[in-house]
């Protein structure tokens, strides 16, 4: 046997999953695969109808791209809606959160060294989905969570995007800062 040839031997990984689930809304689903690093948080539309290791194609997007920055230990998906849709509208976006949502949104940004929202244009596109990201600044800023510590994912135009907008590119973040917090936030 040559001396520089390399042998077989097996790589492993440990992965674990905790999702919180109430009926049917699905408030996160928390991937660590170590615990010495940080977490990161996602936030993105809507929860998929999949089983706990059942894995739609934003989230293998959103864990690949973690696991390649090589920075942290795990991801926490979260939503600004809750419930698994099909269709998507003024009327079902506004039946697809529980009171109690924004609130489980608020305690996990605590958990987390920083936070990516990655909505893309919905937030722009329907009104409620407005609202409910103006209600998660709003409640951010009355926690005292520094503005820092949240990033835009963004496309090459400089443009909020979602992960399947770029599945073929690498995450370009940009950081929020006070006049970005203050054009998001509900007029009190």
């Amino acid at each position: 046997m040559a001396e520089n040839e390399t042998r077989k031997h097996l790589e492993k990984a440990t992965v674990t999953i905790e999702r919180k689930v109430k009926g049917k809304d699905i408030y996160w689903t928390k991937y660590l695969w170590d615990k010495e690093k940080p977490l990161v948080l996602i936030i993105s539309n809507y929860p998929s109808s999949k089983s706990l290791l059942q894995e739609d194609l934003t989230t293998i997007l959103i864990k690949n791209e973690i696991i390649e920055m090589k920075k942290f230990g795990g991801v926490i998906i979260a939503n600004l809606f809750t419930r698994p849709m099909q269709t998507i509208n003024e009327r079902t976006l506004g039946e697809a959160f529980p009171v109690d949502g924004m609130d489980e949104l608020i305690k996990i940004v605590g958990e987390v060294e920083k936070v990516i929202i990655a909505i893309g244009s919905l937030a722009t596109r329907y009104q409620v989905a407005t609202d409910r990201m103006k209600l998660f600044v709003n409640q951010v800023q009355k926690a005292g969570i520094v503005v820092e510590k949240f990033y835009d994912l963004i496309n090459g135009q400089h443009k909020t995007v979602h992960p399947l907008a770029i599945r073929n590119e690498h995450w370009r973040l940009v950081q929020w800062n006070k006049e970005c917090q203050k054009e998001l936030m509900l007029d009190e």
